[in-house]
């Protein structure tokens, strides 16, 4: 079993191909973001959204808009929230490989993989035009440039000295994007 991180700036492509992994049956996926989902309400993060954003939870309920724009508005909180954060999802996911024991091989999706804590046999970084991948968020998300630019900032702070063992471009159709995935997946299973 061989274990691949999948990284990526917002919009490049990385649900699509999560996605098409999914279909396969002995590709298991773990996304960060979902298991994001959860830990947030750690009691460890909970305190420290009290502390430094309180606006971000409402009645016991975490508002992830908020949530989202004060930490990308705010690279140095969002520096402090990360140190809190990432460790509780890379335990998740570590738990959730430990009991995997049906798949050939496991792709972990993080944004920002670089603070996942998680031996990976091997990395892929999606890139994708930047006019396409900025047209894409914002007509997915409905966010505004000033957004985009600042989400982007941040990951790629955390990204640009991470070494990854492949780049797959995501600037063509659907089916291109899928055979390339395809095509490096048995690259990867050929390789020791």
């Amino acid at each position: 079993m061989k274990i691949i991180g999948v990284s990526g700036f917002i919009g490049s492509g990385k649900s699509t191909m999560l996605e098409h992994l999914s279909e396969n049956p002995r590709i298991k996926v773990i996304e960060a973001d979902k298991i994001s989902k959860y830990v947030i309400y750690n009691k460890k993060i909970l305190n420290f959204l009290k502390k430094f954003i309180p606006n971000s939870i409402e009645n016991e309920k975490i508002e992830r808009t908020v949530l989202r724009s004060e930490l990308f508005n705010n690279h140095k909180l969002n520096e402090k929230f990360t140190k809190v954060a990432w460790p509780l999802i890379s335990k998740e996911i570590n738990l959730l490989i430990k009991k995997e024991i049906n798949s050939d091989l496991i792709f972990v999706e993080a944004a920002v993989i670089s603070g996942i804590k998680v031996k990976f046999d091997k990395t892929i970084l999606l890139v994708k035009d930047n006019s396409q991948r900025i047209d894409r968020v914002r007509n997915r998300d409905n966010r505004d440039l000033k957004e985009i630019d600042s989400i982007t900032e941040f990951q790629f702070k955390k990204l640009r000295k991470y070494k990854f063992d492949y780049i797959l471009e995501n600037n063509s159709d659907k089916q291109s994007f899928f055979k390339s995935i395809d095509d490096l997946i048995e690259k990867i299973k050929s390789e020791d």
